[in-house]
């Protein structure tokens, strides 16, 4: 059997310490010993997910899966030593039969190469191929993809039972079409593995010959839809990839219906398929400064890609995630105020806010992605600007929160909210708790009065 690497050990301490069945004594120990290995590698606790994700790697060379059975592994194909990346190919591919942006070029050029290799890493992001009309291009993208990605499903539509069984037979990609049109008692078992698939080791039961048994869910997924097919609460783990309808300028070259290259794609499957098995990938690349939380986590397998690939993905890929980061935080700022609202109620140590003292010290939270005091309206393209109190009661009122009456402690009665009301609609719109570091570092600079 392997020795376990550095990363393995850790992680090894970190489960015992954290699991509830651990005795006292052995839990206690296992702490110490963290202690100590964290400071023998001068790593500290914002290093776990680097370390989480380098002992999964450790893992998955050690044991690596069995020989592919896909008949495309091993095919001959033209690329090798070439100058050009699989990134290079795969766009190339792509182009041929879907007309794209610059965000989706990038994003659905990475991805396909990132299903190869997401068990390196700890999230798998979930494409939304949308668009507000039919023809263009969504379900060919979804097509074209099907012939790149790791072991997809067949169907282009399924249950959540069997996607769940589908998943537990070995990494795989999902994808999905007509996501708009699912049936109101299919869609609860979807947004599960939608969710919970999202992030490594998540589980979910299910019965089988008579029997309960838990499976993996976790895969990167696809889905297309018309419009606006999901809530905020499951795009927050996906890249929304807006398509525009066809004119006559931007048809694709070629019609995927009519004249599919199906050799060209399974020389690139190929090509894809053996670049990844001797590529070394980082499993914490830098991030553009800004992008953290789940941003982050969305996009570190795609970067890690991309500066494997070489220029310019490494330049592209961060312009891009920076780009849609930007544009989904302008377009969710009913989300974010209430995390906001959640961070102010726990720096302040209160039960109860006066709306007009919301208002004031949501403009003072110093976080990247607060900009209360330059806001820009709901569509993100209005005149920055501070935000004005009726403009708050507007996002808040998205959530079903509205202001009543209430004497917080030491002052005069008046208007405003309760914790309580930011606790229900969390829970509600699955909105990220704020970490212990941004409420520290909000009470840092709240609890001081504002200069003159």
């Amino acid at each position: 059997m392997p020795k376990s690497t550095p990363e393995q050990t850790f992680t090894k301490l970190y489960n015992l310490a954290t699991d509830p069945a651990t005795p006292e004594h052995e839990r206690k120990s296992a702490e110490g010993k963290m202690k100590s290995w964290l400071k023998r590698h001068g790593k500290t606790a914002r290093d776990y997910p680097a370390i989480f994700a380098k002992a999964a790697a450790d893992e998955l060379a050690q044991n690596p899966p069995s020989p592919s059975s896909d008949p495309r592994t091993g095919t001959p194909h033209p690329y090798g030593g070439r100058t050009f990346s699989p990134a290079d190919v795969v766009e190339r591919v792509i182009g041929r039969y879907v007309t794209m942006t610059e965000p989706v070029a990038v994003i659905s050029t990475l991805w396909p190469i990132f299903t190869h290799v997401y068990q390196r890493f700890a999230i798998a992001p979930r494409l939304a191929l949308t668009s507000e009309e039919p023809d263009s291009g969504k379900s060919t993208l979804r097509k074209v993809l099907g012939h790149l990605v790791y072991r997809p499903n067949g169907a282009a539509f399924s249950t959540g039972a069997a996607l769940t069984r589908h998943i537990a037979r070995g990494p795989c990609t999902v994808l999905l079409d007509e996501f708009n049109l699912v049936p109101a008692n299919l869609w609860p078992s979807l947004l599960r593995i939608w969710n919970l698939g999202h992030e490594r080791g998540e589980k979910i039961a299910l019965m089988d010959k008579g029997e309960e048994r838990e499976f993996d869910i976790h895969a990167p997924m696809l889905a297309v839809g018309l419009g606006s097919f999901m809530r905020e609460a499951q795009l927050s783990r996906a890249y929304r990839l807006d398509l525009q309808r066809y004119t006559e300028e931007t048809t694709p070259e070629r019609d995927y219906r009519v004249n599919p290259d199906i050799a060209e794609f399974v020389a690139v499957y190929s090509y894809v398929d053996e670049w990844v098995r001797s590529v070394e990938l980082n499993p914490d690349p830098p991030m553009p400064s800004g992008l953290i939380t789940r941003h982050a986590d969305n996009a570190r397998g795609l970067v890690s890609v991309a500066d494997a690939c070489g220029p310019p993905w490494p330049q592209r890929i961060r312009a891009v995630v920076m780009l849609l980061h930007e544009k989904d935080m302008a377009e969710r700022p009913q989300i974010k105020i209430l995390r906001h609202g959640l961070l102010l109620f726990k720096a302040f140590e209160v039960t109860e806010i006066g709306s007009g003292r919301f208002n004031n010290e949501l403009k003072r939270l110093d976080l990247p992605d607060a900009n209360w005091d330059r806001y820009r309206g709901p569509s993100g393209g209005e005149y920055a600007h501070s935000l004005r109190p009726s403009e708050q009661a507007g996002l808040l009122e998205k959530s079903d929160i509205y202001s009543i009456r209430i004497r917080p402690p030491g002052e005069n009665q008046c208007r405003g909210y309760t914790i309580a009301m930011f606790e229900e609609a969390q829970l509600k719109y699955d909105v990220a708790a704020p970490s212990e570091a941004e409420v520290g570092r909000a009470r840092l600079r709240l609890v001081r009065p504002p200069s003159d």
